[in-house]
């Protein structure tokens, strides 16, 4: 194992692969391929993140009818919008909310399915708010753009034992902040997606 990764290169390409054996297994090959058999760290696994979020994007554009593709692309841009701007990699989504309202329900369930966003946890408690939740995590490629996360950026490692107290203080994605989110999505958010922001050392 340590002749093919290097630092927390494993972990993140697990992370990077959503926990899905196929897609780890398929990033692992393709890294040791663009760097000719050397081992893998953590920056191979932060780049190529970008194009298997790339790839997931086209693959969901491609199954899906035409008249639903902006409505899920509009989806990822709320989603990445909503956790930069938390800095943090987990949110929670109400139960009530998924229970009784299908058509935000239904959005989270197909980013589920393209692996854009990963299911994390249910009838979770939080902290400070009242009610049961349910945690996802936004894909690693939607925040590869940080090389280094430290004050920057939470990611909270679902491996660890204490993700799941971490878990319980991560912000939560109301439907009233859903609703604000969806009126601010630009024409050109799947431009914006695939750009993704500058490089932040």
């Amino acid at each position: 194992m340590k002749q093919l990764f290097k630092g927390e290169g494993f972990d993140r390409l697990v992370l990077a692969g959503g926990g899905v054996p196929r897609d780890v297994l398929s990033l692992f090959l393709e890294a040791m391929s663009a760097h000719d058999g050397e081992a893998v760290g953590k920056d191979e696994v932060r780049v190529l993140s970008k194009s298997n979020l790339e790839r997931r994007i086209e693959e969901l554009k491609k199954d899906s009818h035409a008249d639903e593709q902006d409505l899920l692309i509009a989806g990822i841009y709320m989603l990445r919008s909503f956790c930069l701007s938390k800095k943090t990699n987990i949110f929670l989504v109400p139960e009530k909310m998924m229970q009784q309202q299908e058509e935000w329900k239904s959005l989270f369930n197909r980013l589920l399915d393209y692996r854009i966003i990963h299911q994390a946890g249910s009838a979770l408690t939080h902290k400070s708010s009242a009610g049961n939740y349910q945690a996802f995590a936004i894909d690693i490629g939607c925040y590869a753009h940080f090389r280094k996360m430290e004050n920057r950026f939470t990611e909270i490692d679902l491996s660890r034992s204490e993700a799941k107290d971490q878990m319980r203080s991560a912000p939560i994605l109301t439907e009233q902040e859903l609703g604000l989110l969806s009126s601010s999505v630009p024409q050109n958010a799947e431009q914006l997606l695939v750009q993704q922001p500058e490089e932040v050392e």
